[in-house]
């Protein structure tokens, strides 16, 4: 039996990407990492007098969008999707919710399209030419993480901020 060689054997360098969200455009100038997210379809089962049967399910799982950004020296991209967490929150009135749709929108724009974004994950090649992208439909931040501020390093170590999406899909256009 002979053995096919593919036609591209060349590997994908993990750090050729351009990342962008609609709703933040700056923090694709600040992006540090990005992973492509999980997707798993769980298996149904048919049941028979003997045994349980596999077969393929009918919802698909995607894992969460984790994006990694250097913070700006006025904190303003960390405080972007702060403030988009806590308009969809809503902690102390309304009007935070409002002010984070952008107060008056078209009635027939659904919750969804009002309080989310899409976003865009364009993977480069060893040229640094786009061989892929990646859009993601419907994202809302699911969490922001902790930033540590210390005076013990010795060395100045730029903060990073982490924050997690959810979102309705992702496809390879």
């Amino acid at each position: 039996m002979a053995t096919q060689i593919p036609t591209n054997i060349n590997p994908l360098s993990p750090n050729g990407y351009l990342f962008t969200l609609q709703r933040l455009s700056t923090l694709s100038y600040f992006c540090q990492e990005v992973s492509l997210p999980a997707i798993t379809l769980p298996e149904a089962t048919q049941l028979t007098p003997f045994s349980k049967v596999p077969l393929a399910g009918d919802q698909i799982d995607f894992d969460t969008l984790r994006v990694q950004f250097l913070i700006d020296d006025k904190m303003d991209n960390y405080k972007a999707i702060h403030n988009w967490i806590i308009g969809l929150g809503f902690p102390e009135d309304y009007a935070q919710y409002t002010t984070t749709i952008g107060g008056a929108v078209p009635a027939a724009m659904s919750e969804v399209a009002k309080s989310s974004s899409d976003a865009t994950l364009v993977i480069l090649g060893n040229d640094n030419n786009p061989i892929q992208t990646i859009q993601f439909a419907d994202c809302i931040p699911q969490s922001l993480e902790s930033i540590t501020f210390t005076s013990t390093n010795q060395d100045v170590t730029y903060l990073i901020g982490s924050a997690n999406f959810t979102y309705s899909y992702y496809r390879f256009v």
